[in-house]
């Protein structure tokens, strides 16, 4: 008898196994061409962004996962908890430059895709309310063309896919000006979310010393961060914080400023200043092949 209960269990493991017993069929995302075939899939975006917004209240049949960083994202994706993750599209150019299984789903806005604004998916530099250096940053980055920021973006991917490689060209955007006499401009970022921001161990390409850390931070955002203070007549100090502690930070005037691919959403601008915009992105969904 207790050969036979052995035996039906062995089955029952066997059936498990060639069933969706504890598990599904794998999503297909190779052929989705708009938000509505999504239905079905496990998307997740990074907790507290338009990312998680967009995704929670755009789409239907999805089920929706939130972690608190681009590193937890791709870990959960290259497990298979999840199907894809939402991201801005300069994110998938570094993302796929260093996982050359990975792909990404070019869901236009306001197309094929997400309805959003260019609020939602620019980015700005964010101040303490009533801050007198929003105008100032605003005519600084009027004075920087479309075709520079390209330049730099397209650079910041390259940079991004490995950190010690020095370019072959000089950085796109850089300032001649050398006085630091105006006091320092601290600005907080996650430096972490290539390729805007993220940390490396040496100042290879002009990468800034993070305070409190024996790492460099590099980036869209630390060369737009250089810029700005450089044009300010003041010393910039770089502060590595989590996302969600950014505006608190700001508020606190624990920084002056963050420069961290922050978008100036109406929920954030409730809380804190922006400046114009200082790069603009169509949201994507980035996939394993």
């Amino acid at each position: 008898m207790k050969r036979f209960f052995s035996l039906i269990l062995v089955v029952a493991l066997m059936l498990c196994a060639f069933t969706s017993c504890g598990g599904r069929d794998k999503f297909n995302m190779a052929d989705v061409k708009s938000l509505s075939d999504l239905n079905g899939a496990i998307i997740a975006a990074q907790t507290g962004t338009f990312h998680l917004d967009a995704l929670t209240e755009q789409t239907e049949g999805v089920d929706v996962r939130e972690y608190p960083d681009f590193t937890q994202l791709l870990t959960a994706l290259n497990s298979g908890a999840i199907d894809g993750y939402v991201a801005e599209e300069p994110t998938a150019y570094a993302v796929i430059e260093q996982n050359p299984g990975l792909a990404y789903i070019a869901l236009k806005n306001n197309d094929t895709g997400f309805t959003a604004s260019d609020a939602d998916t620019g980015i700005a530099v964010a101040f303490k309310t009533g801050s007198e250096y929003v105008a100032t940053v605003n005519e600084i980055l009027s004075g920087i063309s479309q075709e520079t920021r390209a330049k730099l973006m397209q650079q910041a991917v390259v940079m991004s896919a490995n950190t010690d490689a020095v370019l072959s060209e000089p950085l796109a955007l850089s300032s001649t000006n050398t006085d630091t006499s105006n006091g320092t401009l601290k600005i907080a970022m996650e430096c972490a979310y290539a390729p805007f921001n993220w940390s490396q161990l040496t100042d290879a390409n002009g990468a800034v010393k993070i305070q409190g850390s024996d790492l460099y931070a590099n980036g869209y955002d630390v060369q737009i961060a250089k810029y700005v203070a450089a044009q300010m007549g003041m010393e910039l100090e770089i502060y590595s914080a989590k996302w969600d502690a950014l505006i608190a930070g700001v508020q606190a005037n624990t920084y002056d400023a963050i420069i961290a691919g922050m978008s100036p959403t109406a929920e954030r601008e409730a809380e804190v200043d922006f400046t114009d915009c200082y790069y603009n992105s169509n949201l994507v969904i980035i996939y394993k092949k």
